[in-house]
């Protein structure tokens, strides 16, 4: 598990504030810094984070 508060980046912080409160429809201020991300949740909003910043991959074949 991985709390907000624990974010040391501030950028990164930020970034996964902003994904969260869009994924659940709410805005950034809704979200505690106690909130609670278990270990897959995480990855994979880093995942998506990483994906939006530098766009698919080149080679990415959807049937893979």
């Amino acid at each position: 598990m991985i709390r907000i508060c624990e974010i040391v980046d501030p950028d990164l912080r930020k970034r996964v504030l902003v994904a969260l409160a869009e994924a659940r429809g709410c805005s950034v201020a809704a979200i505690p810094d106690w909130f609670e991300l278990d270990d897959a949740d995480y990855v994979d909003l880093l995942n998506d984070l990483k994906e939006a910043e530098s766009g698919p991959a080149e080679d990415y074949d959807p049937r893979m």
